[in-house]
């Protein structure tokens, strides 16, 4: 029990923090996003080790599904202002989709001929030329 107040408190603590930069910005940016991104940063760089927030993580997605129940119970709220603007809707979804895979696909190649690149080089690098 202990281990899961602490999971969640951590998790928390980053929500909070996403909230407050979030309320600093001149622009609106979304809370949860910069909440996501600084525990990303937090994991990824080793300030935040894995096990201190892996169970309740685990939890959430074993039941993310429930989480978005909410967002389409309110949609129905505006169903007369889906339908009429349904093709809409559907064609901006599909032409974010194209553009997303586009640009993952680009950047991954990118970065993957900037990795071979980088290999070579240091394959092919002789003794001494570091002057």
């Amino acid at each position: 029990m202990k281990i899961w107040l602490y999971n969640i408190f951590t998790i928390f603590c980053f929500v909070v923090l996403g909230r407050g930069i979030s309320m600093l910005l001149p622009v609106a940016f979304p809370s949860s996003i910069i909440g996501l991104l600084l525990l990303f940063v937090a994991l990824s760089s080793g300030m935040l080790k894995q096990k201190y927030v892996e169970k309740v993580c685990e939890q959430l997605n074993r039941h993310i599904g429930i989480l978005f129940v909410p967002a389409g119970v309110a949609l129905m709220g505006y169903f007369e202002l889906v339908q009429q603007n349904l093709v809409a809707l559907i064609m901006a979804g599909l032409i974010g989709t194209v553009a997303i895979f586009f640009t993952v696909g680009h950047t991954y190649c990118y970065l993957n001929r900037a990795s071979a690149a980088k290999d070579k080089a240091a394959l092919t690098k002789q003794p001494g030329d570091d002057k």
